[in-house]
């Protein structure tokens, strides 16, 4: 009897699950778990009505017990709910993994962990290639890595291990005192409700804490919480235009942010802080120590969508950053990290041929595609993954030129002011290009 593809994948996974059971536990760290060199196996073990129940009322917010194993460790008594906005369903349910919800324990030093189903991204590869991106552009950014994740000893299906953002990642990035339950700084979610471009709203602060939740000090007052927020969103709208780089940069950290919307604006991001939708998808941080606050990358799976986006697309929508790119020395800023964040996707470095990010995509796609295959509640066929995939290397070889000229041609009048317009096309493997 000859198996098809994915059934062989499918029985590989089984053996994997039996060989990871069975493993005995060896000392790892967090820099083991977000290793992308292999794909994770993550096991979770919780009661059949319990799992069925997430998924029957995937909308709501409800923790389930369960116990959690990976490479021999075991954490008990975790608990798990079903997360997201757009991705979240009750077919492949989005996961977050609190480790002390009913006792105060760790995992690898982590208190949480997300496990991201990959439900708009039919290559389950722009989550991890941004954040790639982010870090290697020097700004802090979640680490993640691609699992294979069993529920009561069945294959159900692929995700990425996501770092959430909170005290244990402000520790890492900005140190254990930002991180401090006492003392630390003040982190923020935000919540995106309807389209917003950080207008002033008011004095009052309902307004402001109804789109920044605090994910530290929780339970401090209301005005320490939200009115340096409140001051924050008046100086970027009231502040005269030669006075803005001073007064809004003693609150915000101008320079990082106008790299990060680089960043994103390189990436082709579509729903981040410039988004479709208006902002989206970032937390603000506020320093302990008063030092101006700053923004950081979240859920990117819309990275690597606008092929031929413009570099300034939507950034009159924003008025922190319509007003940023009134600043000379921040326009120039942003221009000059445009053509640095496009020559690092495009480095070829490794010497064989392939810009950097796209290598990084074709080596991930590989790593994954026996998984991706097996995946019994995948959101998309395999022929789409595989086609998605080609196209995702397209932009990553075609949209970095194109924004190089452009911000050349903002930097230099003697540059080419008319730069061609990426299209779209599909770049096969190299395993399955010709020789």
């Amino acid at each position: 009897m000859t198996l098809s593809r994915p059934r062989r994948a499918w029985l590989a996974q089984t053996l994997v699950y039996a060989l990871l059971v069975a493993g005995p536990a060896a000392a790892q760290t967090q820099d083991d778990l977000f290793d992308d060199t292999h794909v994770n196996d993550l096991l979770l073990t919780l009661s059949q009505r319990d799992w069925d129940d997430l998924k029957a009322n995937a909308a709501a917010d409800v923790y389930y017990t369960a116990d959690l194993r990976w490479n021999g460790i075991t954490v008990r008594n975790v608990g798990i709910r079903s997360r997201g906005a757009g991705s979240r369903n009750g077919v492949k349910p989005g996961l977050r993994v609190d480790m002390n919800r009913y006792i105060d324990q760790t995992f690898l030093g982590m208190r949480a962990l997300v496990l991201d189903n990959g439900y708009t991204d039919p290559s389950t590869l722009r989550e991890v290639l941004a954040m790639k991106t982010f870090a290697r552009a020097g700004l802090p950014a979640p680490r993640e890595a691609h699992a294979r994740l069993f529920v009561n000893n069945e294959y159900a299906g692929v995700y990425i291990i996501v770092e959430p953002i909170d005290r244990t990642f402000i520790s890492r990035v900005f140190g254990a005192a930002e991180g401090n339950v006492e003392s630390g700084g003040y982190l923020y979610e935000y919540n995106w409700l309807r389209e917003y471009g950080f207008e002033y709203l008011g004095p009052a602060l309902d307004a402001y804490a109804e789109l920044f939740e605090p994910k530290t000090r929780e339970t401090d007052a209301v005005s320490r919480l939200y009115e340096p927020l409140e001051a924050l969103a008046r100086v970027i709208n009231e502040t005269p235009p030669d006075d803005f780089e001073r007064s809004v940069g003693a609150l915000l950290d101008l320079p990082a942010f106008v790299k990060f919307l680089a960043v994103q604006r390189a990436n082709g991001e579509i729903d981040g802080f410039i988004g479709n939708w208006g902002m989206s998808n970032f937390y603000l941080y506020r320093f302990r120590d008063g030092r101006p606050a700053q923004v950081l990358p979240w859920d990117a799976d819309h990275s690597f969508w606008g092929l031929d986006d413009p570099i300034d697309y939507r950034l009159e929508t924003n008025v922190l950053a319509r007003r940023a790119m009134e600043v000379p020395a921040l326009r120039q800023l942003y221009l000059e990290t445009l053509i640095a964040t496009a020559r690092l996707i495009t480095d070829a470095g490794a010497g064989d041929g392939l810009g950097w990010l796209e290598g990084e995509a074709d080596r991930l796609a590989a790593l994954i595609t026996p998984a991706v295959a097996a995946d019994p509640v995948a959101p998309f066929t395999f022929p789409e993954f595989q086609g998605n995939v080609r196209g995702l290397r397209g932009l990553l070889r075609t949209r970095p030129p194109y924004v190089e000229c452009a911000a050349r041609a903002g930097l230099d009048s003697s540059a080419p002011q008319s730069c061609p317009v990426p299209e779209f096309v599909e770049i096969p493997s190299p395993d399955q290009q010709p020789r």
